[in-house]
């Protein structure tokens, strides 16, 4: 698969998707709540918590997000709780994994991504779990650590999978950029490592704001007093934490969130094989 190209679902596979995602979701929380471990709903799945009390009917995936104290318990506690299941997708767990945040995969099922063609390991239908790291009240740090995160995360790329782009000269750029991370005497962990050290930069700090490194949206940095104490509401037959000033947070990053987008800007990219296997 060339990166960037994938299919529509049908309306009959979106919902048999989401049926099994939420089913994941369920499985997740039960751990969660059984170690004291806040999460809350995030992006996408929040929008759909607060429009929708549940899923966008066009989106297929589930977003949570954790503190890094709590996503850092999280992490071994799920891998070994839910290893009969499911497999945790981290890269401090998998070679070939470049993901800064974490996906809980359900075993004997497909969900193949742009990406899945180049790595050994199986992503199989799953949610992901994001992590909020400590920034400085400055902006202008904050942005200079949100480059850093986005410079290191390049060597991690692109020293763990040789994959085809969108253009030929991209492609050849990154083949490049491949075999010479991989011939050089620093291996991936490295890099990895490098990473994960720049988004825990302000950790050991005090500080009144947060932020989700691997945001599509870019920088965007949160008050920590946002979330807690979280609220709790329905996603479709299940009750989910939400942070407590949703709205803020929400607005930070859509705007008017609560507009429902014209037909033709409701995307949901399918990927080409969905397994459901005995789901």
């Amino acid at each position: 698969m060339v990166l960037g190209e994938f299919r529509k679902y049908s309306d009959e596979e979106i919902k048999h998707l989401q049926e099994v995602e939420l089913m994941i979701l369920k499985d997740v929380v039960e751990v969660l709540d059984k170690h004291n471990l806040k999460y809350y709903m995030y992006a996408g799945s929040l929008i759909g918590t607060i429009r929708h009390k549940g899923f966008i009917p066009w989106d297929d995936d589930i977003d949570i997000i954790l503190f890094r104290e709590d996503f850092d318990k999280a992490l071994p506690v799920l891998k070994d709780e839910l290893s009969d299941k499911y497999d945790l997708i981290h890269m401090d767990y998998i070679e070939d994994c470049f993901g800064s945040f974490a996906k809980v995969s359900l075993k004997g099922t497909i969900f193949s991504r742009w990406y899945t063609d180049y790595v050994e390991y199986n992503l199989g239908i799953n949610i992901d779990l994001f992590v909020l790291d400590n920034i400085p009240n400055s902006d202008f740090i904050g942005k200079l650590h949100h480059f850093a995160y986005v410079f290191f995360y390049q060597f991690v790329i692109n020293s763990c999978i040789k994959m085809d782009m969108y253009t030929p000269f991209r492609t050849k750029l990154h083949h490049v950029a491949y075999h010479f991370l991989n011939a050089i005497p620093i291996n991936k962990r490295f890099w990895k490592k490098v990473l994960t050290k720049v988004m825990k930069s302000f950790n050991n700090n005090d500080t009144k704001r947060v932020v989700n490194c691997f945001n599509p949206e870019g920088y965007v940095a949160y008050e920590k007093d946002d979330f807690e104490p979280a609220v709790h509401a329905k996603f479709e037959d299940f009750k989910v934490r939400i942070p407590k000033n949703y709205d803020k947070i929400l607005t930070q990053i859509y705007g008017d969130y609560m507009e429902i987008p014209p037909v033709e800007k409701r995307y949901n990219g399918a990927p080409d094989i969905i397994d459901f296997g005995k789901y």
